[in-house]
């Protein structure tokens, strides 16, 4: 049974079993008994933090990897190594001791870009004292933080159905979004059923090196073609009527044709997307005059993933969640460190508290932590110095190394110590989130159908392999119900238990902006600052003004 002390408060929560915890506070003396989910159950203590009761008491499969157990440490190529670093428990006999510490608040202080977090570090004194500078690319030197001071935004636009109505016509039929990965259909006549609210493509493997994109309606009477992936087709045939078409997209046969006399023409060609390929994912972009899919992700984003090769990864595992919340506030959990001590406290039983992440915006792409080894705890006023923060990031570097050469061999050797430890959490507008680096993590959000209130929340995980050696099939999407838990998909690991952290706020966020007076949000100037940027980007696609 689980046993740990809250970080901040130092209230004991013990596991009872089934799913019951109890809290106890040494301070006050009192003591309740609540479940997994937040419901108080007896005693005096009648609120307990819900995400650490998530944490420790929250059900789970045997098969899960823990965070608090035994095992190697973490790793950048670890799809938890950003939430997690392996706590060792009390029993367990050694490791690092657990860190409690009274809440003081982080004061800030100002830099030359702006007031940041008390713990901020300079990049530049990081990369200068890498020891391979000779391999630090020159987009690491970059910086770009957002620009302007909070942000507020309507609540409307997270729930009212005109607004999810625009994003079909101005968002999805307009910009480039991920479809699926290269590795999902690797042989000709492989076909994946894309889904966007109500837009419906069918994205097939023409060529050894070719892609097309047609729109699933049949041009008869609109039944889809397909409605689940497959393989080795050698043409689209209506299930319907039986009309057809090659997989190119070109009128095969009209069944008994005699009777459409110069429909032909019309149904010649299936209408279809524009498609572009990037570091093994397939794009498309319903806009037939769109920009090209590289203008779209910017020379910057490109050169920042470039060695790193994604498109040699393969997929370890893909769950599918339907979630109780709009895309954009499922998506912005994932954007910003700041709720680490909110959301994920268990994570600062080792120090850090995520709140000198750096931030960075290239246009469609935002860019989070980003060579700024998480150290220090200023909301509790624990801070290291630069010597010390330098000390665990070159240590954390050669763990890396050492770890990643068991996987892709002396290819390791091309990389400098920020690349070594390079595990930023990026997005790029409108809904995807390819992690950066060693992380394995790719995030995609879209709207389910029509609904406002609901969306898909797409789980991947790309490992690293090695160039040149054949990869291991592509794993299958695993769909979960809004009914089910994260739990249900053990091939996720630690990150299930983090995801039902994340997941407990989403569908109360979504009716707590339905509620919300005055009916506006409020986004920081620096740690949001990513979602800002998304904002801007949404207002100008869908143009909207500034409080709209």
């Amino acid at each position: 049974m689980r046993c740990e002390p809250h970080p901040i408060s130092g209230a004991i929560y013990e596991e009872l079993g089934d799913g019951v915890v109890q809290v106890e506070d040494a301070r006050t003396g009192k003591r309740g008994v609540f479940s997994w989910n937040g419901t108080w159950l007896e005693g005096e203590l009648t609120h307990a933090d819900p995400h650490f009761l998530i944490y420790v008491g929250s059900p789970a499969p045997a098969s899960r990897p823990d965070l608090g157990g035994d095992g190697p440490a973490a790793t950048a190529a670890d799809p938890a190594t950003a939430y997690s670093s392996r706590i060792e428990r009390p029993e367990s006999g050694g490791g690092t001791p657990k860190v409690v510490a009274k809440y003081l608040g982080d004061p800030g202080r100002q830099t030359d870009q702006g007031i940041r977090s008390a713990s901020h570090m300079d990049l530049a004194y990081f990369l200068e004292n890498d020891r391979h500078p000779e391999r630090v690319p020159e987009v690491y030197w970059r910086e770009s933080p957002m620009t302007g001071g909070p942000k507020k935004v309507s609540t409307a636009r997270f729930h009212e159905q005109r607004y999810h109505d625009l994003e079909v016509e101005r968002i999805w039929k307009k910009a480039w979004q991920m479809a699926c990965l290269v590795d999902d259909i690797p042989n000709v006549g492989d076909y994946h059923v894309y889904e966007i609210a109500n837009l419906s493509f069918l994205i097939v493997r023409t060529g050894e090196t070719e892609f097309k994109a047609h729109y699933n309606a049949c041009l008869h009477r609109g039944r889809l073609l397909r409605e689940h992936d497959g393989k080795g087709a050698r043409e689209f045939r209506c299930p319907f009527h039986g009309w057809s078409w090659s997989l190119e997209g070109k009128l095969k046969e009209i069944t008994c044709e005699w009777d459409f006399p110069g429909v032909r023409d019309d149904a010649a060609v299936l209408p279809g997307a524009q498609v572009a390929v990037w570091a093994g994912f397939i794009f498309i972009n319903p806009d037939l005059g769109a920009e090209p899919l590289e203008d779209f992700l910017g020379p910057v984003m490109m050169a920042h993933y470039e060695t790193f090769q994604l498109q040699n990864r393969h997929k370890e595992a893909h769950v599918q969640m339907v979630v109780k919340s709009n895309w954009k506030v499922a998506q912005e959990a994932f954007m910003e460190g700041y709720h680490v001590i909110g959301t994920h406290p268990q994570l600062m039983l080792l120090g850090p508290d995520s709140a000198d992440i750096r931030y960075d915006v290239f246009g469609n792409w935002g860019r989070a932590h980003h060579v700024c080894p998480p150290a220090s705890s200023p909301q509790r006023g624990m801070l290291k110095t630069q010597e010390e923060v330098l000390a665990q990031w070159r240590d954390m570097a050669d763990a890396n190394a050492s770890f990643l050469r068991t996987i892709i061999g002396d290819e390791v050797d091309r990389y400098s110590d920020a690349e070594l430890n390079d595990n930023t959490f990026n997005d790029l507008f409108p809904n995807l989130h390819p992690w950066g680096g060693w992380a394995r993590n790719v995030f995609r959000f879209r709207p389910l159908g029509d609904d406002p209130d609901a969306c898909l929340m797409d789980v991947m995980y790309l490992a690293p392999w090695p160039e040149g050696q054949e990869k291991p099939p592509a794993a299958p999407v695993h769909k979960l119900t809004g009914d089910q838990s994260w739990y249900d998909a053990p091939e996720l690991g630690p990150l299930g238990q983090i995801f039902l952290q994340d997941s407990h706020n989403m569908p109360n966020v979504q009716l707590g902006l339905k509620t919300k007076q005055p009916p506006y949000v409020w986004y920081s100037a620096y740690q949001e600052g990513k979602i800002r940027n998304f904002h801007e980007n949404y207002d100008r696609w869908m143009g909207l003004s500034d409080e709209a």
